[in-house]
């Protein structure tokens, strides 16, 4: 889960988001001056004996220890120096700790014997077999945890691997949307439903055309890797033909033949709302293909934002008509735009199995703090508001992937100032 926004920017170009190849490697290669690439040698370690103390405090620790134990046995300034046998165990079990190979662990368990054995010659007092079982068992697990380290290290080095891949494909399908564009502020929530996932099957986007700002939210139907292909392919047809086209009706008939053309007739669908704000004329159109009607937060309350007959789904769209889908109203200075996905209202909590009841939660945390529905506050607030009480509300991970796309409109729209 997490609440995504970049840099501002006018328009999100193709690849704004991809990751630079160029910044990979940057600490071991550089460039000459011809622009080739070329090898650089590591900087020297600095530091002196405070950076040595800070590589091998274990081993100055364990040298410092025998040292004194030493001196104490041969001036005899103790009458018992054996009492500090039991200590000699420490060492090999903090040597244990995070290592990577057994030398280490298996170096402090003899270095601890033979400085117990040196104690032994020193005092002429037999050692306790306590201390030697002690020190031998302690050796024994530390080298035990350092071979199931060792074990582990290349699942770690996977998973991380795999969570890179992920964070990858996220920022490819989904791009980080910008804190604003144009004069509107935008903030986004996703909740991918698999487990350590980062990206699912809805989708979002925000982009500037010559029409105005346009935005889209779906969900795909299904999930799974197959549900992520299908959000890309209708991501990737909305970032082209968006600029084009001059009506919303349109952007879904070309997306919906597209995803036809891609998938073939009916096999996939998409339920999605398309919208566009014209920031001169402040005014807001939507065109619902089967997706839950957006929400209006003003000062005067929260307003379910229904279409008169939303179109069939992508994919669907021949099936139906779509003549009633559409809806035109004028979008108020500070007024907020809120879309999102049925993983939101269909998240249900625990003990009752009650559906998150997104209007009226919207609608409280309004009442409670006025500065919400006046546009007050940040847009990423309000997200993270309802992103924590909806994971209250479901008490465990959603069910389906959920989304929350925030759009708020300018204290004054550049048209008016004008």
């Amino acid at each position: 889960m997490r609440i995504q926004s970049a840099k501002p920017s006018e328009n999100t170009p193709p690849g704004q988001a991809s990751v630079s190849r160029a910044a990979v490697g940057t600490a071991a290669v550089g460039t000459d001056a011809r622009g080739t690439a070329s090898r650089q040698r590591p900087a020297p370690a600095t530091g002196g004996w405070r950076e040595l103390a800070t590589r091998r405090w274990l081993e100055l620790a364990v040298a410092a220890s025998a040292l004194v134990v030493l001196a104490v046995c041969l001036t005899k300034t103790w009458s018992a120096p054996q009492d500090l046998d039991p200590l000699l165990a420490v060492p090999p079990a903090l040597a244990g700790i995070g290592a990577g190979t057994i030398r280490k662990p298996l170096a402090f368990g003899a270095a601890s014997l033979i400085t117990a054995t040196g104690v032994l010659a020193l005092t002429h007092d037999a050692l306790s077999t306590a201390t030697f079982v002690a020190v031998a068992v302690v050796t024994a697990l530390s080298i035990r945890a350092a071979t199931a380290t060792a074990a582990i290290a290349p699942t770690t080095q996977q998973i991380a691997n795999v969570i890179s891949v992920a964070e990858t494909a996220q920022r490819a399908v989904l791009r980080p949307l910008p804190e604003q564009l144009g004069p509107l502020d935008l903030g986004v929530v996703y909740l991918a439903a698999a487990a350590d996932a980062k990206v699912g099957g809805d989708l979002y986007e925000v982009t500037t055309t010559p029409h105005g700002i346009r935005l889209i939210i779906g969900d795909v139907r299904g999930k799974g890797l197959g549900a992520v292909e299908v959000a890309a392919d209708v991501l990737g047809m909305f970032r082209e033909v968006a600029h084009d086209v001059h009506t919303l009706a349109e952007l879904a008939r070309r997306l919906d033949v597209g995803l036809a053309r891609r998938w073939g007739q009916y096999e996939e669908f998409v339920t999605a709302l398309l919208a566009e704000i014209d920031p001169e004329a402040g005014r807001l159109s939507i065109y619902s293909c089967g997706h839950p009607p957006p929400l209006l937060i003003s000062p005067e309350g929260v307003t379910v934002l229904e279409v008169p007959a939303p179109a069939p789904p992508l994919g669907l769209l021949t099936l139906g008509d779509g003549s009633g889908a559409g809806r035109t109203l004028p979008f108020k200075p500070n007024e907020q735009l809120l879309l999102y996905t049925d993983g939101v209202t269909e998240a249900r909590d625990n003990s009752r199995r009650k559906f998150y009841q997104l209007e009226q939660r919207v609608s409280a945390f309004s009442a409670a703090r006025p500065a919400i529905a006046n546009g007050g506050i940040p847009v990423t607030t309000m997200l993270e508001l309802l992103r924590d009480d909806l994971l209250r509300h479901a008490g465990k991970p959603l069910d389906d992937d959920a989304a929350l796309l925030l759009v708020r409109a300018p204290a004054a729209w550049p048209g008016a100032i004008r």
